[in-house]
């Protein structure tokens, strides 16, 4: 059985752009999730709510590359949230330098913050390329509109034809809705 929620090399370039889809994979969000905790650590040892000597190793194992997504996931499943297994997995990576240290992932911070802030940081990459994507789109239709100013085309109204009009009219309206 294919899972759905899985993304899909056939379908996947037809509804999102390569930049879109590098945002929402797995290791990304994951990378947005230890960027988390590599930042709260930090920003509490800025403030002496943690030791300045334990950044350095939470900081160091906060690479996606050291964690397998498909097992975090499937833990999840069980835990009911992907913030225990991942904390968890966390801990156990900077444990394996430094003890003393791993005390002090996810110090003070709840499983939503984790995920929520996370999630807000892939919205914020994602407004970016569609941005980027309707900026390209805008600008193709713009010159679609200027090369095809003088091509009839059938006009419409009311669900039938009308006097011709410049495709490249239409073409102009396409470009103003997304811009």
């Amino acid at each position: 059985m294919t899972d759905p929620l899985a993304p899909s090399s056939l379908l996947g370039p037809l509804f999102a752009s390569a930049a879109m889809r590098a945002i929402v994979a797995d290791r990304a969000q994951l990378q947005r999730m230890l960027d988390v905790e590599a930042a709260l650590a930090r920003a509490e040892a800025a403030v002496g709510v943690i030791p300045q000597a334990a950044v350095a190793p939470i900081a160091r194992a906060c690479r996606a590359e050291l964690f397998d997504p498909a097992k975090l996931g499937e833990a999840a499943a069980l835990s009911g949230v992907v913030a225990i297994p991942f904390v968890t997995a966390l801990t156990a990576e900077v444990a394996k330098v430094d003890k003393a240290a791993a005390g002090f992932v996810h110090w003070g911070a709840t499983s939503q913050d984790v995920v929520d802030t996370a999630a807000v940081l892939m919205l914020r990459a994602g407004f970016d390329a569609l941005l980027a994507d309707l900026d390209r789109a805008v600008a193709a239709f713009a010159a679609m509109a200027e090369r095809h100013r003088a091509t009839p085309a059938v006009g419409r109204t009311w669900l039938q034809h009308a006097l011709p009009l410049p495709f490249g009219l239409k073409l102009a309206g396409y470009a103003g809705a997304l811009a």
